[in-house]
């Protein structure tokens, strides 16, 4: 779990520092019944043509800069395998993306 946890992360600030941001906050809530972590950018953020493209395999917008389109469905598939979720939010600036992890009633 640190391990994808480092991925996870990892992998969305690279994106952010990639799209321009030079600032990355992670923020986590408590909502009823699951935890979420909230992971905003200041970067171009993300266009409204793109948003429903995000997690498509090989979507890129940096495929002159070596991006594959991977890098989000990869994200999501691990954390699928840990029992959490991730979608896009419209922000008016910026990107963000929030993680619900779906906590198991024997585990609360």
């Amino acid at each position: 779990p640190e391990d994808i946890a480092r991925t996870v992360f990892g992998s969305l600030i690279e994106n952010s520092r990639q799209h321009g941001a030079t600032e990355v906050t992670i923020t986590a809530s408590f909502p009823e019944p699951d935890p979420v972590i909230t992971v905003r950018d200041n970067g171009h953020g993300i266009s409204t043509g793109n948003f429903e493209k995000l997690f498509t395999p090989f979507f890129t917008t940096r495929r002159e800069h070596g991006g594959t389109g991977l890098g989000l469905l990869i994200i999501r598939s691990l954390l699928t395998v840990y029992g959490a979720s991730i979608w896009p939010l419209a922000e008016e600036s910026g990107a963000a993306f929030a993680i619900r992890f779906h906590v198991k009633a024997a585990d609360r």
